[in-house]
């Protein structure tokens, strides 16, 4: 598919972060490499710690990426940034603003008063706003809801707000094995997840650690096209 530019759209989903147990006050860090068709085209700089809000554990999470596919039939550049806090009851606040080929795009959210607000802005469009109800999604992107599964070959099906696309979807997630991957000489046994919902599908490969997951690999595909990331050093 020469659109190979796909790829990028679901950054929200590669690095999410979830409440666990420990508490470490060390921000943690990611790196991942984005690929096309066997080239590296750019990568994704995700920090993420836990901080004390009121006597609750909050999950900070700042994320960056650049993307410069310069390939023969296409070319495509994307750079933007999200955050976002994570607390007990799931995603508390979330931004992410990314200009894709030139044309600026914002999504602005947060939980109160018992529902989600999201806004979203773009290039030669008006606001869109549209509001959740807390009771009407499982799940956020941000809250990595596959660590619910509690084996292999187990599968779960949850309502899941998009907050990227400000949409809720019916996403079913699979633990189909166990498989041991090295990063940088560092060997763990990652959890090998399927996901499926009506706009993206894909195989991750985590790891559960004190703040959220590690992602050693992520293949996949959106309405766009295909895309692979990898992680190019331990997230810790």
């Amino acid at each position: 598919m020469c659109r190979t530019y796909l790829l990028l759209l679901l950054f929200v989903m590669l690095m999410p972060a979830s409440p666990v147990t420990a508490t470490p006050v060390v921000p943690y860090e990611s790196r991942l490499a984005v690929y096309t068709h066997g080239f590296k085209v750019g990568e994704i700089i995700s920090r993420y710690v836990r901080r004390d809000e009121g006597g609750h554990d909050v999950v900070y999470f700042t994320s960056h990426t650049r993307v410069n596919a310069d390939l023969l039939v296409t070319a495509y550049t994307l750079e933007g940034d999200e955050d976002a806090r994570i607390g007990p009851e799931g995603t508390l606040t979330y931004r992410k603003a990314w200009r894709e080929n030139g044309a600026l795009h914002q999504v602005d959210g947060r939980l109160e008063g018992g529902s989600f607000r999201c806004v979203s802005t773009g290039t030669g469009s008006d606001a869109r706003t549209v509001i959740f109800p807390r009771e009407s999604y499982d799940f956020t992107t941000m809250d990595c809801p596959e660590l619910q599964i509690k084996g292999e070959g187990e599968s779960l099906t949850v309502r899941l707000l998009d907050l990227e696309t400000c949409e809720v979807v019916t996403r079913s997630y699979r633990w189909v094995r166990t498989e041991r991957l090295a990063v940088n000489g560092v060997a763990d046994l990652f959890r090998v997840i399927e996901f499926l919902d009506r706009n993206k599908s894909g195989t991750r490969w985590i790891l559960p650690d004190a703040v959220g997951v590690r992602i050693a690999r992520q293949d996949g595909k959106s309405r766009k096209g295909a895309y692979s990331v990898r992680a190019v050093n331990p997230a810790r």
